[in-house]
């Protein structure tokens, strides 16, 4: 039996045998309480998902400065706009959002967010992956340092894997499409579009970056592919040691060869555990239609976890764009809201 979980986010992941219900990892680890009084809080970038962050933040937060790349006109965000990272930090914040591209300024920026003892929360996979003393130093001194959105955009794959985890099922196996980027140019090639029509379509609908090398390749997915192991089995594991195929080396004829078969080309993240060795590739694969990451559309972004004891679980969502990737973003605002305030 295969349960299926689609956005909205659940609140909690039915699956079977049915297990006692497991608090979200997020409110259970940190023991650290402010006075309830409003979280200083600072947006690091203002784009497409800072800006959805940004709309519907909640309260007990008081949004104090953002940062942007170019000037804003006074008052065209609820709070003051600055270019300078050191004016933002100024405002003596106990909450970072970082909503930037990646990148090291982004990386300089969530670490200096650390040092100065923020709960931070991001989407930025890239350094998630590769920072784990950033995410462990936060958490040693009582703070939240969350990263929902970085897997899975809209559909909750490492709130699932925890979950799963946590209520002592264990995780055997992941096998997912993790990059809606990739998904949305294979479904477009196939469709027969060249590959520079297909990642085009992609930026202009906000799912692809200006340069979106880290997508095609499959460093997108196997950055996520390392978060995942670490939630599953606390592992670390070297994102560039990954193997990975690109879509860029793809024949042109492979889209429409895998049509004339009933098949479906995708982007196929797995990692595998084998007693203590672990295991990861993302590969590209020519799907049967019947297969749950076939039937994956567009941007979307579908995981399937196999536990060493029960249920199959499928989490799916959209996996890219401002409103799935924000509201990740803002379920962790509220479990860090229900952590840390009450």
């Amino acid at each position: 039996m295969t349960v299926l979980l689609s956005t909205p986010k659940p609140a909690r992941t039915r699956a079977e045998p049915a297990s006692p219900p497991v608090q979200p990892p997020l409110e259970a680890r940190f023991a650290a309480r402010w006075p309830t009084r409003p979280l200083r809080t600072v947006v690091l970038g203002c784009g497409v998902v800072g800006g959805g962050v940004i709309e519907r933040l909640p309260a007990p937060l008081a949004l104090t400065a953002i940062l942007a790349r170019r000037a804003r006109p006074e008052g065209a965000f609820p709070a003051p706009v600055f270019t300078d990272a050191d004016a933002v930090f100024a405002t003596r914040p106990d909450l970072v959002i970082e909503a930037l591209p990646g990148g090291p300024e982004a990386e300089a920026l969530l670490a200096r967010a650390v040092a100065q003892g923020c709960h931070v929360i991001s989407a930025n996979k890239d350094v998630a992956a590769r920072r784990p003393d950033l995410i462990r130093d936060a958490r040693a001194h009582g703070r939240v340092f969350a990263h929902s959105a970085a897997v899975g955009g809209g559909a909750p794959v490492l709130e699932t894997v925890a979950r799963l985890a946590a209520s002592g099922a264990g995780i055997a196996r992941v096998r997912g499409v993790l990059n809606g980027t990739s998904n949305f140019v294979l479904d477009r090639l196939r469709a027969g579009q060249s590959l520079g029509q297909a990642v085009a379509a992609a930026q202009a609908a906000g799912f692809a970056e200006a340069d979106p090398s880290a997508d095609l390749d499959g460093l997108d997915a196997a950055n996520k592919l390392v978060l995942i192991a670490r939630e599953a089995w606390g592992v670390s594991l070297d994102p560039a040691s990954i193997l990975r195929e690109s879509i860029s080396h793809l024949p042109a004829s492979a889209a429409a060869s895998a049509a004339r078969q009933s098949r479906r080309l995708r982007q196929v993240a797995v990692l595998e555990r084998a007693g203590a060795r672990v295991s990861a590739r993302v590969r590209l694969e020519a799907l049967a239609e019947t297969d749950a990451l076939a039937r994956t559309r567009d941007e979307g972004n579908c995981v399937v976890l196999s536990p060493q004891r029960g249920a199959q679980v499928i989490v799916a969502g959209k996996g890219a764009g401002r409103a799935p990737t924000a509201a990740s973003m803002l379920g962790d605002v509220h479990r860090l809201i229900a952590a840390v305030c009450s």
